[in-house]
């Protein structure tokens, strides 16, 4: 399976748990971010990922991650209400509007840095790592 087609499959997961909860009437809300790579001082970020989470009183939002349950099915009740460490939020929603407001489109979700020239999207490429830093006094 080529990786645009497993990213969107797996993105369809969450999506499909945030249509199917908030059908049943229930607060849902999709989000997303970056995964973490597993070494936690350092690593280059593949690519983004996204999950849903639902609102139940008394208890708050709780998270849904499908695709870390279908790739990890060991760990498929953890993740029915819990999330590791590795990820990083982002975005909260869909169709989004920028401030100040793009020209173009609502943007299906904001991960990526987003420009317009002359009122179009404009494609900008984009690599993202990350590192610890040690606190030195800087």
């Amino acid at each position: 399976m080529g990786l645009h087609r497993q990213a969107w499959q797996l993105h369809g997961f969450s999506l499909a748990v945030y249509r199917h909860v908030r059908a049943a009437g229930i607060p849902a809300r999709f989000e997303i971010g970056f995964p973490l790579p597993a070494d936690p001082h350092d690593g280059a970020v593949s690519g983004y990922h996204c999950w849903a989470e639902f609102y139940v009183e008394p208890y708050g939002w709780i998270p849904v991650d499908a695709s870390e349950a279908w790739k990890h099915p060991d760990k498929k009740d953890y993740f029915f209400g819990a999330h590791d460490d590795n990820r990083l939020q982002f975005t909260v929603g869909r169709d989004i509007r920028l401030d100040p407001p793009q020209q173009g489109d609502p943007l299906n979700y904001f991960i990526y840095p987003y420009a317009e020239l002359d009122g179009k999207p404009f494609a900008v490429e984009s690599k993202f790592s990350f590192q610890d830093r040690i606190n030195g006094g800087d």
